[in-house]
């Protein structure tokens, strides 16, 4: 069974301090030491309102009123995204 990630409903996602990221074509392009992704539009959402203060859950509403989807589905899709940038040294948990 996988290991849960730390990054649920209440979870407070921040960038790291090493975190930089620069628009290129149209994409959000981030990079933390050698490791650099490329966001689609709604990775891109997300990592614009990752800022230490807000939850997952908080997020997930935005995204969901912003694309119509549901908001278990958006903080269950962030919360995973949230992961895989935190892999990478990109982002961190904050709060709960």
């Amino acid at each position: 069974m996988a290991e849960p990630h730390p990054f649920g409903p209440e979870a407070v996602p921040r960038r790291s301090l090493t975190a930089r990221m620069r628009k290129f074509r149209g994409k959000l392009l981030v990079a933390s030491g050698p490791h650099a992704v490329e966001l689609d539009e709604l990775g891109a959402f997300v990592f614009r309102r990752v800022d230490g203060s807000a939850t997952v859950q908080g997020i997930a509403e935005q995204l969901a009123a912003e694309y119509d989807v549901s908001v278990e589905v958006a903080a269950q899709d962030i919360g995973e995204l949230l992961a895989q940038l935190a892999d990478s040294g990109m982002v961190e948990a904050a709060g709960p």
